[in-house]
């Protein structure tokens, strides 16, 4: 058995220990420590500046690049869809100034504008599936579309119709009363009462987040609609920036990662994942035209991209 003697020793010898550590910390060990400890509170100083010169010199150079883009961007986008016609359908929450720049790039490339449509959030409400099974149904009949399909499906028809065409249909008083039942309706919002068809469609892209069933059911409406729009146009393009998380918010994703993730909707709808940036209004210019020659890319630098920027043809 073990006797007072053993416990006796083992508690001397733990503060022998401790009495040694704090002569050797107050002594000896503390000059040591404590140049340590200063030195790489110094070198992490010395490389905090670095990067923080680094970071510096980096936003510089991003802006002087985007400032260049800017002013080439007439040259490099000039004539090269002239004769077209294109119509800019926003999603909803899409960045406004991005909006604004795709308008300004499409002007600047020859295609002539018809409008831009822009969708609200009750498109893809679902708590308002009736409300819109209802408008898509008085469209249709103002538009004079004869079709067995219903809701959803009938809305996303209608508005194809309504926005695009590979044939100059012009404005109409049918397409105008169509428009209108839209618009009434709170679905959708139209720069333009009267509505000519366009070849070319832009989509522009928006973030949208919650569960994971939530975010798939939005990505199936996004991947159905330009889906249709690619069936009634020379080409269709979907165009984002980068995608921010949702704070509290499981999933977070967009329109261009809705068309990439499918190859269904990969293989016929270019996309443009860096819309935002200086180069970017003039690349989803560049997708357009490589989409009218058959070559269906996806240009950036997120998850799916095939190339940053299409080729550039004389």
């Amino acid at each position: 058995m073990i006797d007072f003697r053993y416990h006796l020793v083992s508690i001397i010898s733990v503060f022998l220990a401790l009495a040694v550590g704090i002569v050797l910390g107050a002594g000896p060990l503390q000059a040591n420590l404590g140049n340590q400890l200063s030195d790489q509170v110094s070198a992490l100083r010395t490389e905090k500046q670095a990067l923080n010169d680094k970071l510096t010199t980096s936003e510089k150079l991003v802006d002087a690049s985007d400032e260049y883009a800017t002013a080439v961007q007439q040259r490099v986008v000039k004539g090269r869809l002239s004769g077209h016609r294109a119509v800019v359908v926003v999603l909803p929450s899409a960045d406004g100034t991005m909006t604004t720049n795709l308008e300004g790039v499409l002007a600047q490339s020859g295609a002539g504008l018809t409008g831009t449509v822009t969708l609200s959030p009750d498109w893809f409400d679902p708590t308002q599936a009736a409300d819109r099974a209802q408008a898509a149904k008085e469209a249709a009949s103002a538009l004079g579309v004869g079709s067995t399909a219903t809701g959803d499906q009938l809305l996303v028809q209608v508005l194809t119709d309504l926005v695009v065409s590979t044939s100059d249909t012009g404005a109409s008083a049918q397409r105008t009363a169509a428009l209108k039942v839209l618009v009434d309706a709170n679905l959708v919002d139209s720069s333009a009462a009267d509505l000519a068809p366009a070849d070319l469609a832009v989509v522009v892209s928006a973030d949208y987040a919650g569960t994971e069933s939530v975010v798939e059911s939005r990505s199936d409406a996004i991947r159905a609609l330009v889906t249709s729009f690619a069936g009634s146009t020379r080409s269709t393009v979907v165009a984002g920036g980068e995608t921010v998380a949702a704070a509290g918010q499981p999933v977070t994703s967009n329109a261009v990662q809705a068309v990439r993730e499918k190859s269904e909707t990969a293989g016929i709808v270019s996309t443009v994942d860096h819309a935002r940036a200086g180069d970017g209004p003039a690349t989803v210019v560049l997708a357009v035209e490589d989409a009218l020659d058959e070559r269906v890319g996806h240009y950036g630098v997120a998850a799916g991209a095939t190339a940053t920027v299409p080729r550039v043809l004389p």
